[in-house]
C-alpha cells in the first residue's frame, strides 16, 4: 500500500537531438535578441514557453533544464551549448557562442 501512495520522481533521460534543439534555439534566441548571457531559470522559462523543454517536472521549476546541464556536464548527453559552470555546486551561465 506505502508504494502505491508514494510518488514516483519523474526520470529525465536526454537524447542527443533534444540537447541540439534546445541548444539551438538558445543560441538563436540570444543572438536574435542581443543578449551576451543568460542564467538557467531564464532558458527553462524561455524553453518552457516555446513548449521545448518543459519547466513544470522535478521538484521545482528549472529543474528540468538544470538537469540537461549536469548530465552535460558529467558527459552523458552532450553539453548545452555556451553552458559554463566553474565547478560542481555553483551557478550555472549559458553565453551566447559566436559561430
Amino acid at each position: 500500500m506505502r508504494e502505491a501512495m508514494a510518488k514516483k520522481e519523474p526520470e529525465f533521460e536526454y537524447k542527443d537531438e533534444k540537447v541540439y534543439e534546445v541548444s539551438s534555439f538558445l543560441q538563436g534566441y540570444m543572438k536574435r535578441n542581443n543578449i551576451k548571457s543568460m542564467t538557467p531559470d531564464e532558458c527553462a522559462d524561455i524553453l518552457a514557453s516555446n513548449e521545448i523543454l518543459p519547466n513544470d517536472l522535478g521538484p521545482k521549476p528549472g529543474f528540468n533544464f538544470r538537469q540537461m546541464l549536469r548530465d552535460g556536464r558529467d558527459g552523458l548527453i552532450p553539453q548545452v551549448k555556451g553552458a559554463y559552470q566553474e565547478r560542481p555546486k555553483t551557478r550555472w551561465v549559458i553565453n551566447y557562442v559566436d559561430p
